[in-house]
């Protein structure tokens, strides 16, 4: 699978047979990022992946604060830990219902 990042929603069914493709092949983890913004997205991959890359989430949250009210840090910083704490709630969750791995 090949995209570019922040560029749009990962496919599940697609995205789920590519990591067992890879783990049939490597004992490393797998780390899946492309278009994860919602806590949704986050928790679909979690469900599949050792990792949900999510930075292009984070710069937009920090670009949209910037563009749009010129933000003082502590109130930037606040939003992008709320942010953090919203994926990674959605992340732990993931982990305690995962999917099995396909074929």
């Amino acid at each position: 699978i090949t995209g570019i990042t922040g560029a749009a929603s990962p496919v599940a069914d697609a995205v789920g047979d590519a990591v067992a493709h890879l783990r049939r092949h490597t004992d490393l983890p797998v780390a899946v990022g492309f278009g994860i913004r919602t806590p949704e997205q986050a928790a679909g991959i979690a469900r599949i992946a050792d990792a949900a890359v999510v930075g292009s989430a984070l710069v937009e949250e920090i670009a949209s604060r910037v563009e749009t009210s010129k933000a003082d840090s502590a109130e930037l910083i606040g939003a992008v830990h709320a942010r953090v704490r919203g994926l990674a709630a959605a992340v732990r969750a993931a982990r305690k219902d995962p999917v099995e791995p396909g074929p």
